[in-house]
């Protein structure tokens, strides 16, 4: 039941992790270079990109839940059951990825949004295990200079579209979630995003107090723009009041840990629940210090 807002004018994306890993999740640098191959696929790659991100490894493997790159471009995996769309096989003159491999590929590769974008019809994101023999169904929140995006699989196809209301949860699709919103607001369903906006400023309506993926969306649109955000803190805040407690009630999902990156100065805060501890890392750092060496953070 992950939840993510950006505040583009801050270049700043926060994220809560909630999906239950098989192994744990650690803040982990990957340098230049860093070669990997996509589960069930025969392609190597070669990331041209130094990432930093929220990792978790199984085999030697990496999974890249979130992360920036060394150009400013950052990422987000979401979970997207049952609406996900993956074809069985890649199509022809693609190359296969499976949905966990997509955003290493994603960041290890491209500098920006119209980068990635332009590079999409060379990959089918195939419904395929991967190194943990697990399935998982993702859509992907995507952000660089020039603002916030989504990355969708429907149709046998990934669409990327600008996402201006600036947060994302989990199902259903960015298009459904707008159209809840817009009826929670009591705005008709055809509202467009400026409209919505506006609304969710000055509503005086309640938050929603329930924790499904649509009624977090509701909740992070409404605090995106009513309370406005503009620094790490206040960021670390929101994400604070949308964060799943580890309960008896929430035994297997629930938040892992909480993330605030910057892209302007490629950092990344690290708040790990379980420890409790708060890694801060930055990637020109990391790159100077290891240029070829793989790091991972406790």
């Amino acid at each position: 039941m992950c939840t993510v807002m950006t505040i583009d004018q801050e270049h700043l994306l926060g994220r809560t992790m909630d999906f239950p890993p098989r192994t744990p999740w650690h803040l982990t640098y990957l340098p230049q270079g860093y070669r990997w191959q996509p589960a069930e696929m025969p392609t190597e790659y070669r990331n041209r990109r130094a990432l930093l991100g929220g990792m978790r490894v199984v085999d030697g493997h990496y999974l890249v839940g979130d992360g920036v790159n060394d150009a400013g471009l950052a990422m987000a995996e979401l979970f997207f059951p049952v609406e996900a769309d993956y074809p069985v096989a890649a199509q022809v003159g693609t190359r296969g990825l499976t949905p966990q491999d997509f955003i290493m590929w994603a960041l290890g590769v491209h500098a920006t949004v119209e980068d990635l974008a332009a590079d999409l019809d060379q990959v089918t994101v195939v419904d395929a295990r991967w190194y943990d023999h697990q399935r998982y169904p993702f859509h992907w929140l995507v952000m660089d200079a020039t603002g916030t995006y989504v990355i969708e699989p429907l149709d046998d196809r990934l669409h990327v579209r600008a996402n201006p209301l600036a947060v994302f949860t989990n199902t259903p699709s960015l298009d459904e979630q707008a159209e809840r919103l817009a009826a929670y607001l009591n705005q008709p369903i055809t509202a467009s995003a400026a409209q919505l906006i506006v609304t969710a400023a000055t509503t005086n309506r309640p938050l929603p107090t329930g924790g499904n993926s649509v009624d977090r969306f509701i909740k992070a649109a409404i605090c995106r723009w009513r309370q406005s955000p503009r620094s790490v803190a206040e960021l670390h805040d929101f994400l604070q009041g949308v964060t799943v407690p580890h309960t008896p009630a929430h035994a297997h999902n629930y938040t892992h840990y909480q993330a605030v990156i910057d892209l302007a100065k490629r950092q990344y805060d690290f708040h790990d629940l379980h420890s409790g501890a708060l890694v801060s890392r930055s990637l020109p750092e990391l790159m100077r210090e290891f240029p070829t060496t793989p790091q991972r953070f406790a």
